[in-house]
């Protein structure tokens, strides 16, 4: 029973982010991805030092250095893992939020029909007590390929409001131009978590 009581509350928490995320980034995961994500939510969950067991929750798990580095680094998209999309390290600031990233030729892995690349964050704001949270999305314009700027920056407008655990997300999507249109593509596809830090008021 406390298993399943911690696994219960381990669910509720994916349903949350993924809730938080938004449509554009939700559709960015592998078949397995909630799957995936409930496992490492669990095994975050194991991390809190401060609840008995049957009573332990993903926030002060999230809290501790072990929980925040299980959960750096997830992908949404096995198919492709964003540091194999994004070859580049990003510069992140965990204060505002802000992701800039230096580019550099070959950045990025080009599916061979894309012709536009956008890059999009989603700074989530978890209350894994409440149940609630929320959630701040920023995202370039579309870049064409072969034409990219020599920095690019995602600022978000505000921070998250309420107390909690932070996440960052980061998303690359392509595009092909078909004039008049532009499409998306699932090749290439990308998401992952580059930030998780304590945020908001405790």
């Amino acid at each position: 029973m406390e298993n399943a009581s911690e696994f219960g509350r381990v669910a509720k928490v994916a349903g949350l982010l993924r809730q938080l995320m938004g449509p554009s980034f939700k559709s960015c995961g592998d078949a397995q991805m909630t799957s995936r994500l409930i496992s490492t939510l669990h095994k975050v969950m194991k991390e809190d030092r401060t609840s008995p067991r049957g009573q332990r929750m993903v926030g002060p798990g999230m809290a501790e250095p072990e929980g925040k580095e299980i959960l750096l680094g997830f992908d949404f998209n096995m198919t492709y893992p964003l540091d194999q999309i994004l070859r580049v390290n990003q510069n992140i600031d965990l204060e505002t939020g802000v992701i800039r990233i230096e580019t550099a030729p070959n950045m990025l892995k080009w599916p061979p029909t894309a012709t536009h690349v956008r890059l999009s964050s989603a700074w989530v704001r978890l209350d894994t007590t409440a149940m609630e949270g929320d959630a701040i999305r920023t995202e370039t314009d579309l870049l064409e390929r072969g034409n990219l700027p020599i920095d690019i920056a995602l600022i978000p407008e505000r921070s998250p409001e309420g107390p909690g655990q932070d996440l960052l997300l980061l998303q690359v999507q392509f595009y092909i131009q078909e004039v008049p249109k532009v499409y998306d593509l699932n090749e290439g596809r990308a998401c992952g978590v580059v930030g998780v830090w304590r945020g908001g008021r405790l």
